[in-house]
């Protein structure tokens, strides 16, 4: 019987990698993926992201809250808060954080993690970033910290967060995002699709200029990092199928050497790093002063 971890992966054929023209979403299609269950995927997987150190201490943490410039009086809403570490690292800065996900394990992870360090400035509710619950201009800051790559598009998103925000108000966008180059995009998408069936994209970083421009919010500033993921931590937070992490294996390791050294990919033990930016844009008031 052949063994499965010599399966084809989507995007590579013969452990080379082919592009196709659909893409991602072609990708998603064969794979029979949503784009947008994601309630399943991190309820079952929420402790872990608590103590991931990804997403606890990662490099982007100390930069969305620079560029958030917080105040003692600001109120902040925390977007996709998964286990809440930027809420709770915003917290201090603030007079309030209004944090929201969609899945109600994560937001209880998060609220176990603000009781036990006493952040009592911060709120937790479910919510849709697609259908946010709250007024217009209702918040000083929003941040969206590693989510926005399950968001079926970002139009919608971004415009829903802008809209929640005052005018001189500041969205912090922190993501992986894809590499300008095409075959680069469709390979580490291909990847981070077979991982985790409800990743739909990371964005470019011209996708995100895009949208912030369509929604009415000046791009002001924006870093841009390498982001080191250890594989096998990486494929137990999605709970992969042993079959499929063999492929990802393969993928990753018998990857063209130009997409081996810009991924930098390493064993063992298996690690690579993914491309990630910080993004901070103002909404902009009309000409007549108005949201």
């Amino acid at each position: 019987m052949p063994s499965r971890s010599r399966r084809s992966a989507p995007g590579v054929h013969g452990g080379r990698l082919v592009p196709s023209r659909r893409g991602t979403t072609g990708i998603r299609r064969r794979c029979g993926v949503s784009g947008w269950d994601v309630r399943k995927q991190f309820g079952r997987s929420a402790e872990l992201y608590a103590t991931s150190p990804v997403h606890a201490r990662g490099a982007d943490l100390e930069v969305v809250v620079r560029f958030a410039r917080p105040e003692p009086e600001a109120v902040v809403l925390d977007v996709s808060t998964g286990a809440g570490h930027t809420a709770l690292a915003l917290a201090p800065h603030v007079a309030r954080v209004v944090a929201t996900d969609l899945t109600p394990e994560m937001l209880e992870v998060a609220r176990r993690l603000a009781a036990q360090r006493g952040a009592e400035n911060v709120e937790f509710q479910e919510a849709d970033v697609r259908a946010l619950p709250f007024p217009d201009a209702s918040f000083d800051i929003v941040t969206c910290r590693t989510a926005a790559h399950h968001y079926p598009e970002l139009g919608g998103p971004v415009r829903e967060m802008g809209r929640v925000l005052r005018p001189g108000g500041r969205l912090v966008v922190s993501d992986t995002v894809s590499p300008a180059d095409e075959v680069a995009d469709r390979f580490i998408n291909a990847v981070e699709t077979l991982r985790d069936s409800t990743h739909v994209r990371d964005w470019s970083v011209a996708e995100w200029q895009g949208a912030f421009s369509a929604c009415g919010l000046a791009l002001e500033n924006s870093e841009e990092m390498l982001l080191e993921i250890e594989f096998q931590s990486w494929v137990e937070r999605s709970a992969t199928p042993p079959e499929l992490q063999a492929v990802l294996v393969a993928m990753l390791t018998q990857a063209p050497r130009r997409l081996r050294e810009l991924f930098r990919v390493q064993e063992p033990p298996l690690r690579f790093c993914l491309h990630k930016a910080v993004f901070v844009a103002v909404k902009q008031q009309n000409r007549a002063g108005r949201r």
